[in-house]
């Protein structure tokens, strides 16, 4: 739980406590806006880097500002702006409710941090961590995915499918064959899943080949060309399989993929929860040792975050 004297008594400690609230605030939502201009340009790779540190930091924010509803009210909603900001071309329907789904997940992070510090006797920077990323993970993650396909940031093109491939298909692809990389040609690929299987014979090479080409045909509903690369015949499965989606198959196709992103946020939080948690520590021990807060016991029991006059 976190003690923060009232606004306005118009005293100089007051007004010191002000700047230091909305300074946690700014820098905050700061982060925030990077994170959706990065995003917004389509650099995912710096986009993430920056929603790492917003995590960090919006926890760090909980922590603080858990005693003071109205300003972390005010937090929830700078940040939420903060990161809508440079998506501002996107505005429809679709983002207005993905912004919606946003505001709410974050401020469902906010009490669900501020529970964890009222239902603790001491200040445990680990358990409001944990209990603040998940729900704001997902929230972050699900509105850029939405307001990027808005925007046509995530729009389908052969390097994005190469990219795909390479992080996706490649390291399941070389269970079976240890040398293979997107360039490689689909038909070689496929040569070599038959000698996989212990097939030496070239004719029986060759009718393996055949009948692999002809399965996946009638799954994906297109051609194969044996000699283009594997990446290459992926692009054009897709484009085929989203050119012939019907209106209603496209909502159930995005509802599909928010489920999956759902699903692979959830399955990550355990893998960032450490580092960020470390992250937190840190910056909350810096904090102590620079004077900007201090600890009290509450009702001779419970710790108490004081951010210092």
């Amino acid at each position: 739980m976190v003690n923060v004297p009232e606004v306005g008594t118009g005293n100089a400690g007051s007004r010191s406590i002000v700047s230091k609230i909305y300074s946690v605030i700014g820098i905050t939502a700061a982060i925030a806006l990077v994170g959706s201009y990065f995003f917004s340009r389509g650099e995912v790779f710096y986009g993430i880097l920056t929603l790492l540190i917003f995590l960090a930091l919006f926890a760090l924010q909980v922590i603080l500002l858990a005693n003071a509803d109205k300003n972390l009210t005010t937090a929830v909603i700078l940040n939420s702006l903060a990161w809508a900001s440079f998506f501002y071309s996107a505005v429809s329907f679709p983002f207005i409710f993905a912004f919606g789904f946003l505001l709410f997940f974050l401020f469902l992070a906010g009490r669900r941090g501020k529970d964890e510090l009222n239902n603790s006797l001491k200040v445990k920077v680990s358990r409001v961590v944990q209990s603040v990323i998940g729900f704001a993970l997902t929230a972050v993650v699900i509105f850029t995915f939405v307001s990027m396909i808005l925007i046509a940031k995530l729009d389908l093109t052969e390097e994005r499918v190469y990219r795909l491939t390479d992080v996706v298909v490649a390291p399941i692809a070389r269970h079976y064959v240890q040398d293979f990389t997107p360039d490689m040609e689909t038909g070689t690929f496929f040569a070599k899943l038959a000698e996989r299987n212990l097939i030496t014979n070239r004719q029986a090479i060759n009718q393996s080949v055949a009948q692999l080409k002809q399965d996946i045909e009638g799954y994906a509903g297109t051609q194969i060309d044996l000699r283009r690369s594997v990446a290459e015949n992926l692009y054009q499965a897709l484009q085929f399989k989203i050119s012939n989606l019907t209106p209603q198959a496209k909502i159930y196709w995005a509802l599909i993929i928010l489920g999956m992103i759902f699903l692979s946020v959830k399955s990550i939080e355990f893998l960032i929860a450490f580092p960020l948690i470390l992250f937190v520590f840190i910056i909350y021990q810096l904090l102590l040792a620079f004077n900007f807060i201090s600890i009290d016991i509450k009702n001779r029991r419970q710790e108490v975050v004081l951010l210092n006059k």
